[in-house]
C-alpha cells in the first residue's frame, strides 16, 4: 500500500457541529477524492449539472468524505470512515486522492481516540465509505483502526461485497472487510431496526442492494444520513442520480421519500461527500427542494 505525504497536514480540520440536549454530533472531513462529474449525476448532461458543480479541465469534481461523530455520555459513534490511508496506487490512482486521511487527527481533536469508538455504522461498503476503518498492521496487512468497536454491517451489503460482480468489483475492498470478520467484530442486521438507544438503520437500496440510511433521533430532533442517496446538494433534484447506482429507480424512490421526511418533519440531513454543506434542513419553494445550511461551524487546529 501507498505511503505519501499530505500537502494538508498543516491546514486546519474543518468541522460542523450539532448540540442536541446531552449529544453532539459532529461532521468532520476524513480527505478528499476526485471523480468525474458525469459519474455523479448520471444520465444528466453537463451543460446542466455544471450549473450546480464546477469541474476542472479533467472533468473533474471534488468530493469530501465526511464523517459522522456522534458523542454522547455512553457512547462514541462513527457513521461512515470515509477513504482512509491503506490504499494501493491503483485506488489512489482511481479515485485521485493524493492528501492523507484526517480520520485520526480529527477524533484527536474532538477528544477521543480509535481506541474510544464504540460502535461504527458504514451506509454500505465502499472503499470511500469503510477503507478508513483499516490501518497496516505489523506484518502490512489490514488491521482494523477501531478495535474496540462493534461494526454494524447490513447482511446483505455484506455478502455482495464479498461476492461482488464485474461491475461493482472495484468499488468493495473485500481483501480488508476479511480482518473485521477475523477480528470478530462485526455485528450484522437483516431489518430496519433501533440499533442503539436514538440510533436506526433503514435498508434504502438504490446505490447499492444493501445501502443504508442512519437516523439519530435526540432531544426530540432528528437528522437523517443517506450516505450516497443523496450524497451531495446536487443530487437533491431527484432525477440527479450517480452514474455508479446499481438500481437508480430505486434511488429516484427514496430519494423522493427521504427529502419529503426531512421537509414535512423538520429533519436535518447530512450529505456524505458535500464540499461546503455537511448538515442542511430541506424547504420546497416554487417546486425545488431548497438547503439551508444547519450547524456550527469550527475549523479545528492541528
Amino acid at each position: 500500500m501507498t505511503n505519501i505525504k499530505s500537502n494538508m497536514e498543516n491546514k486546519p480540520n474543518p468541522v460542523t457541529k450539532l448540540t442536541f440536549d446531552e449529544t453532539e454530533i459532529f461532521s468532520f472531513v476524513e480527505n478528499r477524492f476526485y471523480v468525474d462529474g458525469g459519474a455523479m449525476y448520471g444520465v444528466i448532461p453537463k451543460k446542466l449539472w455544471s450549473r450546480l458543480t464546477h469541474s476542472d479541465e479533467n472533468n473533474l469534481i471534488p468530493l469530501d468524505t465526511n464523517v459522522i461523530l456522534i458523542k454522547s455520555s455512553q457512547k462514541s459513534i462513527l457513521i461512515d470512515c470515509g477513504i482512509g490511508d491503506y490504499l494501493s496506487d491503483k485506488e489512489r490512482k482511481l479515485y485521485s486522492c493524493t492528501t492523507l486521511s484526517k480520520m485520526e487527527d480529527c477524533i484527536r481533536q474532538l477528544g477521543l481516540s480509535c481506541n474510544d469508538i464504540d460502535i461504527v455504522i458504514p451506509t454500505h461498503l465502499h472503499l470511500d465509505h469503510i477503507g478508513g476503518a483499516f490501518i497496516a498492521g505489523p506484518d502490512g496487512n489490514a488491521a482494523p483502526r477501531f478495535p474496540n468497536a462493534r461494526h454494524i454491517i447490513r447482511k446483505q451489503e455484506w455478502n455482495d461485497a464479498m461476492n461482488p460482480d464485474d461491475r461493482s468489483r472495484a468499488a468493495y475492498p473485500s481483501d480488508r472487510l476479511k480482518s473485521l470478520e477475523e477480528s470478530g467484530l462485526i455485528d450484522f442486521v437483516e431489518y430496519d431496526s433501533e440499533v442503539f438507544p436514538g440510533i436506526k438503520v433503514i435498508q434504502t437500496g438504490g446505490h447499492t442492494r444493501g445501502h443504508q440510511a442512519v437516523i439519530i433521533t435526540s432531544d426530540n430532533k432528528s437528522v437523517i444520513c443517506c450516505g450516497d442517496i443523496i450524497p451531495t446538494v446536487g443530487n437533491l433534484r431527484p432525477t440527479y442520480i450517480a452514474a455508479s447506482d446499481l438500481f437508480p429507480l430505486d434511488t429516484l424512490e427514496h430519494k423522493k421519500r427521504l427529502s419529503k421526511d426531512v421537509i414535512e418533519k423538520n429533519w436535518i440531513i447530512a450529505f456524505d461527500h458535500d464540499t461546503e454543506y455537511k448538515f442542511a434542513t430541506l424547504r420546497r419553494e416554487d417546486g425545488k427542494v431548497i438547503p439551508e445550511k444547519a450547524g456550527e461551524y469550527t475549523a479545528v487546529e492541528n
